[in-house]
Order: structure tokens, then sequence, then C-alpha cells
């Protein structure tokens, strides 16, 4: 049995100010309200790997997180294994325009029955990975499901840009020299949601680090 190592960092930063407002800069919430429906939709939490959607029923949400690995093998692997996990307690459907092993996948319960409200996706292009999430009022449509996995696709233009990429898998609070420490063995993947969050992973050992706001 593999054991999961993991490290954790939890800094508290004072601050009086008001939290400002969310956005989500890889998708437009009106492109969310328009595809789903039963609005208005708003912005949870969003960063340059990761972004959530919620309607006022808190239960009718969509979201996606990254995962950059080293290469672009190592990420197509990742989508591999996942699909392999999943499999025997899931309906899977394969999702091209996630990637050559992009999928959507909705679990079934112990009566072999899956909630047609609720579904789930993982992708990759390049190094990066995505795994996302949709949960409706209502059961899912085939259309609802190929807009939501385009919608996680098109923010998957990361895996071509140096820049953007840089930006996702830097965690300012974690250097590579203490990343090489922590994680000695394996390769290493990241994700790195936004500016005050960072899980870093290799070979079943996790270091994470969060930064709360108190007031």
């Amino acid at each position: 049995m593999k054991h999961v190592w993991v490290v954790g960092v939890l800094l508290l930063a004072a601050s009086g100010a008001a939290v400002a407002a969310q956005k989500c800069p890889s998708i437009e919430t009106s492109m969310v309200d328009k595809g789903f429906g039963g609005g208005p939709w708003r912005v949870m939490s969003g960063g340059p790997g990761e972004c959530s959607f919620m309607t006022a029923n808190t239960s009718v949400n969509f979201g996606f997180s990254h995962m950059v690995s080293e290469s672009a093998p190592l990420a197509q692997k990742a989508a591999v294994e996942m699909r392999e996990a999943i499999a025997g307690n899931s309906v899977v459907v394969p999702v091209p325009a996630l990637g050559d092993e992009g999928f959507a996948y909705q679990t079934r319960n112990d009566a072999g029955d899956v909630d047609p409200k609720s579904m789930f996706f993982y992708g990759h292009r390049g190094s990066v990975g995505v795994s996302g999430y949709l949960n409706l009022a209502a059961a899912i449509t085939p259309a609802q499901r190929d807009f939501a996995a385009n919608l996680i696709a098109g923010t998957l233009g990361v895996a071509t840009n140096a820049k953007a990429l840089a930006k996702e898998t830097d965690c300012p609070y974690l250097d590579d020299a203490l990343v090489k420490k922590l994680l000695p063995s394996g390769s290493v993947s990241a994700i790195v949601p936004d500016k005050n969050n960072c899980v870093m992973s290799a070979d079943g050992r996790v270091i994470t680090v969060a930064i709360t706001k108190g007031g």
C-alpha cells in the first residue's frame, strides 16, 4: 500500500480590508449563465489555475483546477491512470475536446445508479492536466456536458503560453531547493490555483501551503 505523506503550511495574514469580488481570468461568468441557466451564476474563487462558480443554490456549481506535470507524457499518463482508477464504479464518456485521453464521468452509488445531475471531467494538453465538475438542479444534458467540457478545454491554452505556465507553477512560498528537499524522489506536479495556495506532489508525498486572511 502506498502511503501519502503531507507537509502542510498554514499562514494567517491579518487584514482589515474587505474581500474583493472574485473574477475568473479564463471563463466569463456570462458564458456559464448562457450554457447552464438557473442563474445568476457568480464566481466563488478564481485564479490562473482554478475557478469555481455557484448560483444562489449552493448545490448548483461548476469549476476546474489545473495540475502541471514535468512533461506532456506525464500529464497524459496521469489522465490514463485517473480513468483506470474510476472506471470500475463510474460511467465514462470519452471527450476528445479535453485531449487524447480526456473524458467525462459520473460515479455510481451502491445500487449501481448515477446521479444524472452531477458530472466530473478530466483532461490534458501539453504538461497541463485539468479536472472539472458540474452539478445542476436537473439532469445534465449531452449539450450541457459538451458545453462544460469546451469551457474547461478553453482554459488549457496555458499549456502553450510559457509566461502563463510559469505563473501556474510558481509558489512564492516554496523555492526549488526546498521543494527538492521535501520531495526528493519522483516527478513533481504543481497545483497553484492562486497566489495564496500551493500544492506540490511527487511519489506519494504532498506539500500544501494555504494563506488565509483574518479580519
